[in-house]
């Protein structure tokens, strides 16, 4: 019996093909640089060939003339702007701030944006006005690009609720930006280009007209006095992801040195801060045992939100955005109490205790707040923090790419409440507050891991002899929880403003919440295992005898340092500063990258 092999069923491209792709690729390649030599009045099929190393013969194989031959290499460049960047732009056109950085970034990279590229796609516009063929194919180019550029500041003027701006003005200013930067590219050598400052221009543009969507470009160690770089001075990668050396001497790679001072006390920054930081990180808010009933509620201003956590009528704990949905105004201004229904005097609303309107047509329900428990600990995040592309810092820390540092933190079961929360206002930067915390003395131990800062104090009665104060309050502490005060208590630092001090008496969580530049709102709230308040009370006043973060004193030497740093005064170069301290700091610098630099930069 005869057998026969079974034929392939996908045909096979002869070489031949493959060879002829090349050659007429390699003669493409070779009229784009005869034309940014030559220009297209002066480009010549033997130029071609010259630059090509071919035959002048082989070219009427593949073209049936020189103008065929431009056309194709236009049609070449055409096609690829649309791979390389109309394509991947359009992907990301869901998230607009995304979508907007990536586009920016490819449209003035080399690949596309070469000197030899550009002055084609120049020379062939110059031609466009007398030759159809280049008219039909660089005008679908721009058309298309400004189109994409369009719907993309569309889509962002509604996400950031500013139906005042105009969308074509804002398109044509970014497209104009990027065309005059284009044309600077070709008259220029390669070497010549400093592209990260040719990003970091239009990347102002935008973040002028939406402040606090755009993260801030570093600037580069080797710029000049005047805030202008040096030619060369940072890689394509570095200036992308902040991983240059900056002025000033906070960069990552000296390990989370000091910021500058101006950093400390600035209007836009704040605004920075609190988008990019505060509204994508977990804040407590309360404890279960403060709502036990049905109706029970607790009104707090986080300082980016002002929440309303309520229980509702099946028991289950709820928090909503403390604000009307008609207009941004609060619902119920007492910090706590007992409801039936939120009212809206303002407007004659009310709305049920899970949110939902009542009666009223075309008003929406209350915002919910994500809501995250953690024992009977409540913690809240601005629903904000969902929106892709909301974030300055979305680029550089998306959502989910952050270290959640309330993992692993679990408190004791059986803790309750004592005294209310107590509140105190500071005319110092939060951020110098929460160094303060990390700068322990020389004395203590400190472990930082990442975001989530540990930081573990020996026991109360080792810590006094250390710290100076007296052994009694020690002794006292120790006969009042008994055998369990040899437990060494707990600090931790939990990125980026709450300190939890745990010990065998119960837990202390000290809340930092930016009010304004230079000012923040120091947030106290006491936990108890003790069986008594009295006890409470008196096992917390000996322990905070033994931290002095969040006493008086400690709170005028954040002030003092706040007026130094406003008056321009910075630390020492070289200033000791703890593993902690630096943690922290990389942790801003990744999510606010303007953190980084010397002075301000433009647009801040």
């Amino acid at each position: 019996m005869r057998t026969s092999k079974k034929k392939s069923s996908v045909p096979r491209i002869p070489r031949a093909r493959h060879a002829h792709n090349r050659q007429r690729q390699r003669l493409i390649d070779a009229c784009i640089s005869a034309l940014h030599i030559y220009g297209p009045s002066r480009t010549t099929v033997e130029k071609v060939v010259a630059i090509a190393k071919m035959s002048p013969g082989i070219v009427r194989f593949y073209f049936a003339s020189k103008a065929a031959m431009l056309v194709a290499s236009l049609q070449f460049l055409a096609a690829e702007f649309e791979e390389q960047l109309l394509v991947p732009v359009t992907r990301l056109k869901s998230t607009p701030v995304a979508a907007l950085e990536l586009m920016v970034d490819l449209y003035l990279d080399p690949e596309i944006a070469s000197p030899r590229k550009v002055s084609v796609w120049y020379a062939f516009w110059g031609e466009a006005s007398s030759r159809q063929e280049y008219y039909d194919i660089c005008g679908q180019k721009d058309e298309s690009f400004a189109v994409l550029v369009r719907e993309l500041i569309e889509r962002l003027i509604v996400e950031t609720a500013q139906p005042q701006l105009d969308p074509d003005g804002i398109a044509l200013g970014l497209i104009g930006a990027l065309e005059i930067l284009w044309q600077d590219f070709a008259f220029r050598t390669e070497a010549d280009i400093d592209r990260p400052a040719a990003k970091r221009r239009c990347m102002a543009y935008l973040r002028s007209v939406f402040p606090g969507e755009f993260a801030a470009s570093p600037i580069p160690a080797e710029a000049s006095p005047d805030g202008t770089a040096s030619h060369g001075a940072a890689s394509h990668g570095a200036a992308s992801h902040g991983a240059a050396s900056h002025v000033g001497d906070a960069s990552p790679a000296g390990g989370g040195k000091r910021f500058a001072g101006w950093v400390y006390a600035n209007t836009r920054l704040f605004a920075l801060e609190r988008e990019a930081v505060f509204q994508r990180s977990w804040q407590f808010a309360g404890h279960q045992a403060q709502i036990p009933r049905p109706g029970d509620f607790l009104g707090i201003d986080l300082g980016v939100e002002r929440i309303l956590i309520l229980r509702d009528a099946m028991g289950e704990v709820r928090a909503f955005r403390n604000s009307c949905s008609e207009l941004p105004h609060i619902l119920i201004a007492a910090p706590r109490g007992s409801i039936s229904v939120i009212d809206c005097a303002v407007h004659g609303l009310q709305f049920e205790l899970d949110g939902r309107r009542r009666g009223a047509r075309g008003t929406a329900d209350l915002t919910a707040m994500s809501l995250r428990m953690i024992g009977d600990l409540i913690l809240v995040r601005s629903p904000a923090s969902g929106r892709p592309g909301a974030s300055v810092a979305a680029a550089y820390a998306p959502a989910g790419s952050a270290p959640d540092t309330w993992a692993d933190f679990l408190p004791p079961p059986g803790m309750r409440p004592v005294g209310l929360c107590r509140e105190a206002m500071i005319s110092a930067d939060w951020k110098l507050i929460v160094e303060q915390w990390l700068e322990p003395a020389a004395t203590d131990t400190i472990d930082a891991s990442g975001a989530a800062i540990d930081a573990i104090r020996p026991a109360a009665d080792a810590g006094a002899r250390r710290s100076g104060n007296p052994r009694w309050s020690a002794r006292a502490y120790e006969s009042l929880v008994g055998s369990a005060a040899g437990f060494n208590w707990q600090r931790r630092f939990l990125a980026p403003n709450h300190l939890m001090e745990l010990r065998p008496d119960g837990l202390t969580i000290l809340q930092v919440l930016p009010i304004g530049p230079g000012r923040t709102l120091l947030r106290q709230h006491h936990f108890t295992l003790c069986a008594s308040d009295r006890a409470a009370r008196a096992a917390q006043y000996l322990a905070s005898r033994h931290n002095p973060r969040a006493r008086r004193s400690g709170i005028a030497v954040a002030e003092s340092i706040q007026k130094g740093v406003a008056f321009g005064h910075a630390a020492a170069p070289g200033a000791a500063t703890s593993a902690a301290a630096a943690a922290f700091r990389r942790y801003l610098a990744a999510r606010v990258p303007s953190l980084l630099m010397g002075r301000p930069p433009a647009g801040i």
